[in-house]
């Protein structure tokens, strides 16, 4: 577990240095994960700008080169994604305290304050547009919260978990053991790996920047669309919205078809997308718990849309 120099205007100014970017500072929101740091911020004199900070576990250093380069790739390809800033040594990345960072360059605008037929659409067509297009990006990083990772995970949470949670999570170790396994013929390629509010920009009600990717990896596509669902598309109880899911589900597909093969798993992934968040944020409320300056996400939103994707889901239009 890494520890992360919480930030404050002079970290980040001090950060800023390798960038010649030496400004005034205004701190708008940080988020400490166990193995993740995010700081959106502004700058002003002498110049005006809205970034954004991603800070990485030591060892995670690869995956932050790896998510440099499909960020350059994709702003090439002419998509909506805030661009890496390069540092004076000309590199991407760069180091806040002890840990390697990237730095984005934020368009202005803001973040959507809740789902609705129009975000949904376009964060379909985003994903379907970012898949295709990087069809021939060739770097590879796996994907780091593999089923591996969640079941040392699981070994991790056990003594805090009740006997039914403890048993939900077993079942699904199992379920994507089996799915794993079976090794199916899914589409692969660059994920994002996440799609939260705070990685969306909009403005005029139009995607203006996708940014983070710091979960980036190689793995199925149908993860990154798993998980736009079970983030985007719910209601306040997290059972699926029937007209967001067509919505983002017919984006993408308008851009990338469905295979019948991601069909048949697709209720499967969408299990083990709510789980790794599940997991993933029990895990950060652990390591946070008491620190007043980290954001902490509710497991138990997931928990709960991993309950309600067990007994009900939206089929893919393949």
């Amino acid at each position: 577990m890494s520890s992360f120099l919480i930030p404050d205007i002079i970290s980040i100014q001090s950060f800023l240095g390798q960038y010649s970017l030496n400004q005034q500072v205004e701190i708008e929101s940080t988020y400490v994960a166990r193995n993740h740091l995010t700081c959106h911020f502004r700058t002003s004199s002498p110049r005006s700008g809205r970034y954004l900070l991603v800070a990485v576990a030591t060892g995670a250093r690869d995956r932050l080169n790896y998510s440099s380069l499909l960020v350059q790739h994709l702003v090439k390809q002419g998509l909506p994604v805030a661009p890496c800033v390069s540092n004076q040594q000309g590199s991407f990345i760069s180091n806040y305290g002890d840990q390697p960072a990237l730095l984005f360059q934020l368009p202005e605008g803001g973040t959507p304050e809740h789902q609705n037929l129009n975000v949904c659409q376009q964060i379909g067509a985003f994903l379907g547009k970012m898949h295709t297009n990087s069809r021939e990006f060739e770097p590879e990083y796996c994907n780091p919260r593999s089923l591996v990772w969640l079941s040392f995970a699981a070994q991790e949470l056990s003594p805090i978990l009740s006997p039914g949670e403890e048993s939900l999570l077993d079942e699904q170790l199992s379920r994507f053991k089996r799915t794993v396994e079976a090794a199916p013929n899914l589409p692969t390629g660059p994920l994002i790996g996440s799609l939260f509010a705070d990685q969306l920009i909009f403005a005029n009600e139009q995607l203006a920047a996708v940014t983070g990717f710091y979960f980036s990896c190689s793995d199925w596509w149908l993860l990154d669309v798993a998980q736009a669902v079970n983030e985007w598309c719910c209601n306040p109880h997290g059972e699926l919205d029937k007209q967001l899911c067509q919505g983002l589900l017919k984006a993408y597909s308008a851009e990338r078809p469905f295979t019948a093969t991601e069909g048949q798993y697709w209720q499967d992934i969408l299990c083990f997308s709510a789980t790794r968040f599940w997991v993933s944020r029990l895990l950060t409320s652990l390591s946070t718990e008491g620190d007043s300056l980290a954001l902490k996400s509710d497991p138990e939103e997931y928990h709960q849309k991993l309950q309600r994707r067990l007994m009900s889901y939206y089929p893919l239009p393949v």
